[in-house]
């Protein structure tokens, strides 16, 4: 497939990244560096949507359980965060709640993270183009 243009450089500065589709595919575009990265803009935990995350560096975080990869590789960095129960509790919630909490962590533990399928992306003038 050749490579389709997803974005202006200048859309996409430094420090920042993207959500594009290309080829019915989701895909996540970051600039780290002044360099452009292409990942699946799905989590490899539970599918939530990356670009609505935190980018720090090359690693972005999920918005949904805080699951970690790195947008160069596409590789796991950190699996997802549990709910501390202890730290629930602080918040005088009703005992049910405490053990929903606890039953969600339980069903999450076993969910396992995957690595990001990535892309090659390349940079000709003003354009960021991504080859799916």
């Amino acid at each position: 497939m050749p490579f389709a243009s997803v974005a202006k450089v200048s859309e996409i500065p430094a420090g920042q990244m993207r959500h594009v589709e290309v080829s019915e595919k989701e895909i996540l575009i970051a600039n780290v560096d002044g360099k452009y990265y292409a990942v699946s803009d799905r989590c490899g935990h539970m599918n939530g949507r990356l670009s609505m995350g935190t980018l720090v560096g090359s690693t972005v975080t999920c918005p949904i359980h805080y699951s970690q990869f790195d947008v160069i590789t596409g590789k796991v960095v950190a699996s997802p965060h549990l709910t501390s129960i202890e730290a629930l509790k602080k918040f005088n919630l009703p005992e049910e709640m405490l053990k929903g909490a606890a039953r969600l962590n339980e069903l999450q533990s076993v969910i396992r993270t995957y690595d990001l399928p990535t892309f090659e992306v390349e940079v000709r003038g003003d354009e960021v183009l991504v080859d799916t």
